[in-house]
């Protein structure tokens, strides 16, 4: 039980880590799309990760509770 909830709360720091460095993360966006219009690329890659990052947290605050009720390995 304990490696689900250990695995939820990575979900959750990964989650984290995209909210506050979205630039840090996988590039959405094209080289193509950067270097024709960075500010919109830019704004498209914060986008895109705060999705990631909202899926992560959910999917690992998911875990962490299927854990705790005694669902898991």
């Amino acid at each position: 039980m304990v490696l689900t909830e250990a695995t939820g709360v990575l979900c959750v720091l990964v989650g984290a880590y995209a909210l506050a460095r979205p630039l840090s993360i996988r590039n959405y966006p094209t080289a193509e799309q950067w270097e024709s219009d960075a500010d919109n690329a830019k704004q498209e890659q914060r986008a895109y990760a705060a999705m990631t990052a909202f899926f992560a947290i959910l999917g690992g605050i998911a875990l962490i509770v299927l854990g705790l009720l005694g669902f898991g390995p």
